[in-house]
C-alpha cells in the first residue's frame, strides 16, 4: 500500500511504495486534482514540507455529527444522482503485483466519478531514477550533487511533468536530504522504501556452480581477477536484485505512467540523465512525428566530463556512443527484464530484444549460472533513434572518457561497487546486535545457568568443578614458580629438554611459545573457567599473566592483592600514587596498578603452530579476563592489534589462502580461526564473508547419507594407505580413519556454535546443499555409526572414543536446542528426526560432566614404525590441545 503526501502548491504530489505484508490498514482517500483530502481521523496536510506542516482544527463534537450527517447525505445525492453519467473505480485503486510489493492506492487515483469521456493521451512524464551512490564508480554524495544541479538547471518542458522515483536509498539520512532538496524546488517524487527486514531473508547464491564449493575449485583459481569479480557478483543477485532495484524502479515508473490518463510518452530514465533544450526539442519533434507508428525510441547518451559545459557554451549535437536510454508510449507492453541485476546487462537485455543492439551479440552462450536473457520480442525492429541526453559527471574522470580503456575501468568498479555497497550494508544491519566484546564460542547464557547450579550444590556440576579446580592448581603451582615480576629466570637446559615432553596442564615457558601454542590456549582457558566458575582472583591472574608474558613480551605481575582494603602500608613506587584513589580511576577501572615493562625481545608465535590450533577459546577467555579487570583496557586493545596480525597472516599469506582451500578438517579449522579473530577485531565485514560462504564447504562435504568422502580421502592418502603398506592392523588404520572424521565434525560444530553465538550471519547447523548435505545430519549420523561400533572396541579404545564423541554429541545437542529457539520447531523431517534419536542416546558416549582425555593405545601387534609414527601425530595433536575441543566443553559450548 502507498502514502500520498500533497505540497503546498497545486498538482504536486508525493507518493510512496510501500510492501503488502509491513503496512497497516489505512483509511481511504478522496482526490480531486490531486488536492488529496485524507479521512477524518487524520488531520488535512496543508504543506508537504516535514518542518513545516499546519493542521486543520478539529470541530467541536456537535458541530462534527451534523457535519458528517451532511456530508453522508449530500454523498448519496451526488452518487446516485449522478450514476447515470459515471462509472465507480475501487477505491484502492488497481493493484499490481511489482517485485514482491503491492502497489495499490499509491498509484495516484483520480476522483471516485470518472467520466466516461476519454481523456486525451497527449502528455510526457520524465522520470528520473534515484539510487545509491556506489564508490569508487562514483563519487560519494555524487547523487545529490547532480540531482541538485538538474533542478536547478534543467529546463522546463512544455506539456512535459517531470517527477523523481527514490529507489530504495538504504542510508535515511541520505534520503532525507532528497526529499528536502526535492521539496524545496516543489518536485514530485514517488518513495520505493527500503525494508531491511527483507533485505535480510534474502540469502547468497552459493549452490548454482557447476563444482560444489566453487569458490575453492581449480576452476575459479584459473580465473582471472575480472571472472572470479563477476563469479563474486553472482552469489549477490539476489541481494542486488532487491536492494539496487534498478530494473524494479524502471518498471515501477512504466506502471506508475500508464495508470495515469493524460500520458502518452513514459522516459523512465536513469538519475543522472540531465535533458537540455536543444536535446528534448529534438525528441518531441520526433515523438510527434512518428509516434502514431512506433512505441519505443531510443534516446542515445553523452557522459561528460564537467557538468558546467552545459551552461558555459551553446550546445551542439554531441557525439552519444554510450548505453542510451529507452522512451516508451503508454500502451507499449515491453518491460525491463527483473532477473538482470544492476551491472549484469540490467537496461541492455532489453535493448537486445527490442533489436536496437544487436551487435553486441548478446544472446551468445556464457558461464552456465548466469540468467538466461529473455528471446527477441514481438516489436523487435519497431523503434527509432531520436535526439540525445547526458549523463552527468560521476566524480571519476577516468571512468567516464569515451575509450575502451574508460569502459573497462566502468564495468570492473562498477562490479567492484557493488559488493563494497551490499557487504557495507549487511555489516550496517549486522551491527545492530553484534558487539566484539561478546564472546564468540562460549554461551553466556548456559555459562550463568551453570553458575547458579554450581551456587546450589548441584552435585554433577559441583564434580566437574572440583576436576576444574584440581586442574588450576597444578597450573597455578607450576606457573609461580616460572613467572617473575622483575627479571627473567635462567632455566636450566635439562629443564627445557624436560618441558618438551609437556602435558596439557603444563603452562609454556616464554622462550618456547612458538611450540605451545595450543598447550597455552588449554591453559589460559582452564585458569579463566576457573576464575569465572570458583570465583579465586588468583586463577584469573595467572591467565593474565601468560597471557602478558606470551602474547604483550610483558613480565607477569605477583600474585598479591594490591587493592586488598585491608592493605595498610603505602606504596611509595610511584611519585604519583596518592592520586590513585581520586578521579574516575576509583573505584580502579583496572586491577593492574602500574604500567607494566616491556622485556628486550618478544617470542614470535610459530606460523605453523598457528595454523593447526583453534584459538577461538582463548580468545573468549581474554573477553572474560578483560571484563574481570584481570587485564587493562590498552592490554585487551593490545590483543586486539596482535590478533589483527594472526588474521592478515591467515587471509593474505599462501599459506593461509592454502588452507582455505583445504577439503578436509584443515579447511573447516581454517574458517573456525578467521571467524574466531574476525569477531574478536572487530572486523563484522569478514566474518560475515566467511560465515556466508564457508556453507559452499559443507554440500562437498557432507553425502545426503552423512558421510564424509574428502575427509575419508584425505585421511586415506596420509595415514591409512602408510598403514597399510606397513602391514598396520586394520583396527589401527579404522581408529586413525574415525579420529580425522571426529575431529573435522567437531570443528563443524564448534564453528556452527560460533555463528550461532554470536546473533549475525545465517544459521549453518541446519544448512542443506543442493545435494542434500547438513552438518545437523552427518554428526548424528557419524554417531548413529560409532554408536554400534563402540562395544565391539576393546576398553581401551572404548574410552578413548568416547571421550572423543562425548563433546561432539553434548554439542550437537546444544546447536539443535539454539538453532529451534531462534529459527522456530518448524525443520525438515530427518532433522527432527536426528534430534529425537539424539536425545534419546547422547548418555551412550557418557555423562557431560565427565572430563577424562585418556591416551589412545596401540595394539601390541602394531610395532611398526610406521604405526608408531602416526599414533604420535595423533598423541602430538592431543597434547597441543589439537583434538577440536576446548577443554571443559561442557562448562562453556554444551
Amino acid at each position: 500500500m502507498g502514502v500520498i503526501n500533497s505540497h503546498h502548491a497545486q498538482d504536486t504530489i508525493a507518493l510512496d511504495f510501500g510492501s503488502q505484508p509491513l503496512q497497516h490498514k489505512k483509511d481511504s482517500y478522496l482526490s480531486v486534482k490531486d488536492k488529496i483530502f485524507e479521512s477524518r481521523r487524520f488531520p488535512l496536510f496543508l504543506r508537504n514540507d516535514r518542518r513545516h506542516r499546519s493542521y486543520a482544527q478539529p470541530l467541536p463534537s456537535t458541530r462534527r455529527w451534523f457535519y458528517r450527517l451532511f456530508l453522508i447525505v449530500v454523498a448519496f445525492l451526488f452518487i446516485f444522482g449522478y450514476l447515470p453519467f459515471f462509472h465507480l473505480i475501487s477505491s484502492n485503486g488497481p493493484i499490481v503485483e511489482y517485485d514482491g510489493s503491492v502497489i495499490s492506492d499509491a498509484l495516484p487515483q483520480h476522483p471516485l466519478a470518472v467520466p466516461t469521456v476519454p481523456v486525451p493521451r497527449d502528455q510526457i512524464i520524465l522520470y528520473r531514477i534515484i539510487g545509491n551512490d556506489l564508490p569508487p564508480r562514483h563519487k560519494e554524495g555524487q547523487t545529490l550533487s547532480n540531482l541538485r544541479f538538474i533542478l536547478e538547471h534543467e529546463p522546463t518542458f512544455p506539456n512535459t511533468r517531470k517527477l523523481f522515483i527514490l529507489n530504495r536509498i538504504a542510508d535515511p539520512t541520505n534520503e532525507e536530504m532528497i526529499i528536502q532538496l526535492l521539496s524545496s524546488h516543489q518536485m514530485d517524487y514517488v518513495r520505493l522504501p527500503f525494508d531491511p527486514a527483507e533485505y535480510e531473508s534474502l540469502d547468497f547464491r552459493l549452490e548454482d556452480f557447476p563444482e560444489t564449493d566453487f569458490l575453492h575449485s581449480d576452476w575459479y583459481r584459473r580465473f582471472s581477477k575480472v571472472s572470479k569479480l563477476r563469479t563474486l557478483d553472482y552469489t549477490y543477485h539476489d541481494k542486488n536484485v532487491y536492494a539496487m532495484n534498478n530494473n524494479g524502479g524502471r518498471n515501477a515508473a512504466l506502471q506508475h505512467g500508464r495508470a495515469l490518463p493524460n500520458v502518452r510518452w513514459i522516459m523512465p530514465f536513469d538519475g543522472n540523465c540531465f535533458l537540455s533544450k536543444s536535446g528534448f526539442e529534438e525528441i518531441s519533434s520526433q515523438l510527434e512525428r512518428y509516434g502514431e507508428e512506433i512505441k519505443y525510441f531510443v534516446v542515445p547518451m553523452a557522459r561528460l566530463l564537467n557538468n558546467t559545459v552545459l551552461l558555459e557554451t551553446e550546445e551542439e549535437k554531441p557525439k552519444a556512443p554510450e548505453e542510451p536510454q529507452i522512451i516508451f508510449r503508454f500502451d507499449a507492453t515491453e518491460e525491463y527484464n527483473m532477473n538482470m541485476r544492476y551491472g549484469r546487462r540490467s537496461k541492455l537485455e532489453l535493448l537486445w530484444r527490442l533489436g536496437a543492439l544487436e551487435n553486441r551479440r548478446l544472446n551468445r552462450p556464457t558461464v552456465p549460472w548466469e540468467p538466461v536473457e529473455r528471446p527477441y520480442s514481438k516489436d523487435k525492429g519497431s523503434y527509432l533513434t531520436i535526439g540525445w541526453v547526458f549523463r552527468l559527471f560521476s566524480g571519476n574522470q577516468q571512468q567516464e572518457e569515451n575509450k575502451k580503456e574508460a569502459s573497462s575501468i566502468r564495468a570492473f568498479n562498477r562490479l567492484l561497487a557493488i559488493q563494497l555497497s551490499l557487504d557495507t550494508l549487511d555489516e550496517s544491519l549486522a551491527r545492530r546486535s553484534f558487539r566484539p566484546e561478546n564472546l564468540f564460542l562460549y554461551n553466556e547464557r548456559e555459562m550463568t545457568m551453570i553458575r547458579y547450579a554450581y551456587w546450589s550444590k548441584d552435585p554433577a556440576v559441583s564434580a566437574a568443578m572440583s576436576i576444574l579446580e584440581e586442574r588450576a592448581e597444578s597450573i597455578l603451582e607450576y606457573t609461580q614458580t616460572r613467572m617473575v615480576t622483575s627479571e627473567p629466570v635462567k632455566i636450566p637446559e635439562e629443564v627445557q629438554l624436560e618441558f618438551e615432553e609437556y602435558d596439557s596442564t603444563t603452562p609454556p615457558l616464554p622462550e618456547n611459545t612458538a611450540e605451545n601454542l595450543g598447550s597455552l590456549s588449554q591453559n589460559v582457558t582452564i585458569m579463566t573457567l576457573a576464575n569465572y566458575f570458583l570465583g579465586n582472583e588468583a586463577y584469573g591472574k595467572c591467565a593474565a599473566n601468560m597471557i602478558r608474558v606470551n602474547f604483550l613480551n610483558e613480565y607477569a605481575l605477583d600474585q598479591q592483592d594490591e587493592y586488598s582494603s585491608a592493605r595498610v602500608i603505602p606504596d611509595n613506587t610511584h611519585l604519583l600514587d596518592f592520586l590513585s584513589d581520586q578521579g574516575y580511576s576509583f573505584p580502579s577501572m583496572s586491577r593492574v596498578s602500574r604500567a607494566l615493562t616491556k622485556r628486550v625481545t618478544m617470542p614470535i608465535l610459530n606460523t605453523s603452530d598457528l595454523t593447526k590450533t583453534d584459538m577461538s577459546s582463548m580468545l573468549d577467555s581474554i573477553r572474560l579476563l578483560s571484563r574481570m579487570q584481570a587485564l587493562t583496557h590498552k592490554e585487551y586493545l593490545d590483543l586486539q592489534a596482535i590478533m589483527a596480525e594472526f588474521l592478515e597472516y591467515l587471509v593474505t599469506s599462501p599459506t593461509g589462502i592454502h588452507l582455505a582451500q583445504m577439503n578436509d578438517y584443515r579447511g573447516v579449522l581454517y574458517d573456525l580461526q578467521v571467524t574466531a579473530l574476525a569477531a574478536f577485531t572487530d572486523d563484522v565485514r569478514l566474518f560475515l564473508r566467511v560465515a556466508n560462504r564457508c556453507r559452499m564447504r559443507i554440500g562437498r562435504q557432507f553425502n545426503e547419507d552423512g558421510s564424509q568422502p574428502l575427509q575419508k580421502s584425505s585421511t586415506h592418502a596420509r595415514f591409512v594407505s602408510p598403514l597399510e603398506s606397513e602391514s598396520g592392523s586394520a583396527e589401527t588404520s579404522q581408529r586413525v580413519q574415525l579420529h580425522y572424521e571426529t575431529m573435522n565434525l567437531q570443528y563443524w560444530t564448534l564453528l556452527a556454535r560460533g555463528i550461532q553465538n554470536s546473533g549475525v550471519g545465517k544459521d549453518i547447523w541446519h544448512y542443506t546443499s543442493k545435494a542434500g548435505g547438513s552438518i545437523s545430519h552427518a554428526v548424528v549420523a557419524h554417531l548413529k555409526r560409532q554408536a554400534v561400533v563402540l562395544p565391539q572396541l576393546s576398553s581401551a579404545d572404548g574410552v578413548f572414543m568416547q571421550s572423543r564423541l562425548r563433546p561432539l554429541a553434548y554439542m550437537a545437542q546444544a546447536a539443535f536446542g539454539f538453532s529451534a529457539r531462534i529459527n522456530g520447531p518448524q525443520q525438515h523431517i530427518e532433522k527432527s528426526e536426528d534430534w529425537r534419536w539424539l536425545e534419546r542416546y547422547v548418555s551412550t558416549f557418557g555423562t557431560q560432566w565427565a572430563e577424562e582425555v585418556p591416551e589412545m593405545t596401540l595394539n601390541s601387534t602394531d610395532d611398526q614404525s610406521i604405526v608408531h609414527h602416526i599414533m604420535a601425530l595423533i598423541s602430538e595433536d592431543q597434547h597441543k590441545g589439537r583434538l577440536g575441543v576446548p577443554p571443559f566443553w561442557m562448562l562453556s559450548i554444551a
